[in-house]
């Protein structure tokens, strides 16, 4: 009991010791990488379930293309994905970022000055939240 007790509390600090999720400035940059932590997956029977988002199929990485307004894989996934950003605005320090793809929509929030990203993604009787962090790719 005590060597229970004793495991549950060390693992409990080593919790609360590890570094909080990391991301960095990105204003006014025109290429990021983001990457995907945490993915929650709902259907409309309210089943829900949370994972890291390689579970349902969700890229690691994303590199977001500002300029070209395009959403892709990395090169090295080898999974040659893209989509289109067809709405794209940037509000008080948030950058909002939406498009359509086949029968997905998916909008992004990321804000600039943390470089924190939140996701969504819907389809017809199912719904995809993601969090994640964004860097910029050039300095």
């Amino acid at each position: 009991m005590k060597r229970r007790l004793l495991s549950m509390v060390c693992l409990g600090m080593l919790v609360m010791s590890a570094p909080p999720l990391l991301a960095d400035n990105v204003t006014g940059a025109r290429d990021l990488l983001c990457t995907s932590v945490q993915a929650t997956v709902c259907d409309t029977g309210g089943d829900c379930e949370i994972g890291p988002p390689w579970n349902w199929d969700i890229p690691q990485f994303i590199e977001i293309d500002l300029d070209d307004e395009v959403l892709r894989s990395t090169k090295a996934s080898g999974e040659n994905r893209e989509t289109p950003i067809k709405n794209m605005q940037q509000t008080d320090g948030t950058l909002f970022l939406q498009g359509i793809q086949r029968g997905r929509a998916f909008s992004f929030v990321i804000d600039e000055g943390s470089g924190m990203m939140s996701a969504a993604i819907a389809a017809d009787g199912l719904t995809i939240s993601v969090f994640g962090a964004c860097t910029t790719t050039k300095r």
